[in-house]
């Protein structure tokens, strides 16, 4: 035997109920009209029913439509749908009833409000919750035909239905005011991580409503009541007007409504949050030229940005010349490494955000950019790196050796006929670590070497080198070191960095 709800004209024994948690489901159970009772005409509101008759006689009507009731029909009945039914005869009216919720899958709302929104900064929520439930209107709301009003974070009434019972209109004036409605008038009190879960509330004449607060990622939108149903056995006397309680599959479809339709809000605010950081990224992409070309007169963060995107425009030419050469003369081993090292390269230098990275990092980087110049150069290119394995965990500047090294290349190596050597070297002094980078190439005249090292002290030079050393002086203060030795056998830039001083070991082991 089932679970036996009693109604105001019978009962139904439910037979089969969804488990707990679980509103997707129908219902299946035997309703019992009792002789000489009458179910009043009510608007069905969270479900659809499809009912088979199985004894007894009666009459109803469905919308505009009268039909006899008896044994052998089936009828079914909408959501939104007006019914009422008379059992005229002597015995009672048995049918099978099968409920489904109104609604199993979540709406969708139309992109157009989204296509809007993500042209603005942030999401006003109070306007999206508008929005949205407009959307909402034409393809979910207007038909429900159910007792439901939205608000927004601040109590702010964003839509009301019309579909109030007649008695909440008579005694309440609910249609006047929805704060005439004690139910309405209560505030909920949602703080995080906000109880997602419906309430139910009870009036002092037997009516529920079911609260549900609109909660996305962890934002209160609004929240939503609905029901003003009866659900309880009527207790002393009829009361004039009473709506008739309601089976409990109409409550749960009330409860599932709330849900989806939260779920649309929600999902639908997720969809506009991203198409604003969308937006925000595709901006940020394009004033990153505009940044460049006012490097001298952004901040400091602003200057760092902008240096660590400049990658030399001419070598980048010449290595995907290279590359596409490649590709036609042999079987793409060579070109692989060769697109592997530039990717990775591009890569590292994308990571605008970082400030700083650990050596080993920096020198796997910087050997990318060496093993993309070896395809230029070929074999007249000897690259050594000396590197204390030591050292390959401690934090330097994001990109800081990169510019010093494509110097070399740019002005050591500019005129070099014969064999090219680019010596990397990092060892540890005291508590500093000690960079060199050295080449073998033709080296700086002594007036040009003077003015270079002004310039670079003053800070005005635009020389790669310059703006290396402006970097290390934002970062370190006056505690790092920077020199540039140069003679007709080459150029040497040795850079001093402070490193945290960790339990002592044997400054051993070059790693190449």
């Amino acid at each position: 035997m089932g679970k036996i709800q009693k109604l105001d004209w019978g009962m139904i024994e439910w037979l089969y109920e969804p488990e707990e948690g679980f509103m997707d489901n129908m219902r299946v159970g035997i309703s019992t009209m009792l002789p000489g009772t009458v179910q009043p005409r009510h608007i069905h509101c969270g479900d659809e029913q499809l009912m088979y008759v199985i004894s007894g006689h009666g009459r109803q009507r469905i919308g505009e439509e009268e039909s006899v009731l008896e044994k052998g029909c089936i009828y079914h009945i909408s959501t939104g749908m007006a019914h009422e039914s008379i059992n005229d005869g002597e015995e009672p009216i048995v049918k099978l009833l099968i409920s489904i919720p109104a609604l199993t899958a979540v709406p969708k709302v139309r992109m157009n409000e989204a296509e809007r929104v993500r042209k603005q900064e942030s999401i006003d929520k109070q306007e999206f919750l508008r929005d949205t439930v407009k959307e909402l209107f034409r393809s979910m709301l207007a038909p429900l035909k159910m007792p439901l009003a939205i608000f927004d974070s601040e109590r702010k009434l964003v839509y009301k239905s019309k579909d109030y019972p007649e008695y909440c209109k008579n005694i309440c004036r609910i249609d006047e005011d929805l704060e005439n409605c004690p139910l309405i008038q209560k505030k909920n009190f949602w703080v995080p991580p906000y109880y997602e879960g419906a309430s139910a509330y009870v009036c002092e004449h037997g009516l529920w409503v079911y609260a549900l607060p609109i909660v996305a990622d962890g934002e209160f939108l609004g929240y939503i009541k609905a029901g003003h149903v009866r659900t309880g056995e009527r207790k002393g006397e009829a009361v004039e007007g009473l709506p008739y309680n309601v089976p409990d599959s109409t409550v749960t479809g009330i409860v599932q409504i709330i849900h989806k339709l939260s779920e649309a809000i929600c999902n639908h605010f997720q969809l506009c949050q991203m198409q604003v950081a969308l937006q925000h990224n595709v901006r940020v992409l394009s004033d990153r030229k505009k940044e460049e070309e006012m490097l001298q007169e952004s901040l400091k963060t602003t200057q760092d940005q902008a240096f660590n995107l400049q990658i030399n425009q001419h070598f980048l030419f010449n290595t995907l010349n290279t590359i596409a050469g490649l590709a036609v003369k042999e079987e793409a081993i060579q070109t692989y490494q060769a697109v592997g090292d530039l990717s990775q390269l591009l890569r590292y230098t994308l990571r605008t955000s970082s400030y700083f990275v650990t050596l080993g990092e920096e020198i796997e980087y910087l050997k990318n950019y060496t093993n993309l110049q070896r395809l230029r150069f070929g074999k007249r290119l000897e690259v050594e790196y000396m590197i204390s394995s030591l050292l390959l965990q401690e934090k330097v500047p994001f990109n800081f050796l990169q510019p010093v090294a494509e110097n070399s290349f740019k002005h050591g190596f500019k005129n070099q006929k014969g064999k090219m050597k680019l010596s990397i070297r990092a060892e540890r002094e005291d508590n500093r670590i000690k960079l060199t980078v050295m080449d073998n190439g033709e080296g700086i005249e002594t007036a040009a070497l003077k003015a270079l090292r002004e310039k670079i002290e003053s800070g005005c030079a635009e020389h790669g080198t310059a703006m290396v050393v402006r970097k290390l002086e934002s970062l370190y203060g006056s505690s790092f070191g920077y020199q540039v030795d140069s003679s007709e056998e080459g150029t040497a830039v040795v850079i001093h960095i402070p490193i945290e001083e960790r339990r002592g070991a044997d400054e051993t082991g070059f790693t190449g």
